[in-house]
């Protein structure tokens, strides 16, 4: 690879300011839908920031993705905390929120507080955290919250709880449920967090909890009428090739240009024309290379016929 230190890719031809909490705010007021998505290394972060993503979330989707976890519950917070300062070093203008791995928040709210602590102080420029819960996690919210670490919520399915739900299943279906979830978000926004994703739920529930909510909702399998959205990078791009969730949408299909390039490699490499001699290749200038064939032929060192 090249020793030249990378460009960005071209994107806006104006730099970006930085996105804050208010300007998120402004565009729920505004209903300026908010993009959010998932980013997991310097590549994908410095493709956030250059394509204009809103927020970029260091998802710990990156347990799966990246790591070959079976689900996010393995991640730990180190783990999160070697991707968050890659991410940063390429995520600059949008507002930069890692997940708080499973575990690291769950046993009291000052546990929280330190978990919270490192994601911000070693992970680089990371500016907020997420964690998955509701009414009961009120007091941990607002805990970090008076201690100056901004929150973004996340109420309906929550992937950590995966097993306790019994898989990876819609909620609030029925009317009970429902009013679970609004009590969820409103509780969690009380407790003071900036915004709260909200996850496979019927779009009409979420387009009500949005309503009811004063700051921005994003949505992932929640419809089209909350403040913004997030996906998870691997599920934009095509490149993950487990279970397609009925809310995915790929948007590209990295998984069959990352295939086609690798045995296009392959082939060239067995057949020889890759690396050729003329495109590929350094030469040495004829006589140096006579010159050195008579110092070898001189020492003995000729080389040998098989």
């Amino acid at each position: 690879m090249s020793v030249r230190p990378q460009e960005a890719p071209s994107g806006s031809s104006q730099p970006r300011k930085k996105v804050t909490i208010a300007k998120l705010h402004a565009m729920k007021r505004s209903k300026t839908p908010i993009t959010m998505l998932t980013a997991y290394d310097y590549p994908t972060g410095l493709a956030c920031d250059s394509y204009d993503a809103d927020i970029t979330l260091v998802g710990d989707s990156l347990a799966q993705v990246c790591l070959g976890y079976a689900s996010t519950t393995a991640l730990t917070l180190d783990e999160m905390l070697h991707h968050c300062r890659a991410v940063a070093r390429g995520s600059k203008a949008p507002l930069l929120v890692a997940d708080m791995p499973f575990g690291t928040y769950h046993v009291s709210a000052e546990d929280a507080v330190r978990s919270a602590v490192r994601l911000l102080r070693e992970g680089s420029a990371v500016e907020a955290v997420k964690l998955e819960g509701g009414a009961e996690l009120a007091g941990t919210v607002r805990r970090l919250t008076e201690v100056g670490i901004p929150v973004m919520g996340h109420v309906g399915l929550q992937p950590q709880r995966h097993v306790a739900l019994s898989g990876y299943r819609v909620q609030g279906k029925e009317a009970a449920a429902a009013a679970r979830v609004v009590r969820d978000a409103l509780a969690v926004q009380e407790a003071g967090a900036f915004a709260i994703v909200v996850e496979a739920v019927p779009w009409q529930l979420a387009e009500y909890v949005t309503e009811r909510l004063s700051v921005p909702t994003i949505g992932i399998g929640a419809g089209p009428r909350t403040s913004g959205q997030v996906l998870v990078w691997d599920d934009v791009m095509g490149t993950w090739s487990g279970h397609k969730a009925k809310f995915v949408r790929r948007f590209a299909d990295v998984r069959s240009e990352v295939k086609r390039g690798v045995e296009a490699y392959r082939e060239a490499v067995r057949d020889r024309s890759f690396p050729s001699v003329e495109d590929h290749s350094y030469a040495m200038d004829p006589g140096e290379w006579e010159r050195f064939l008579e110092m070898e032929a001189r020492e003995g060192r000729g080389a040998q016929s098989s």
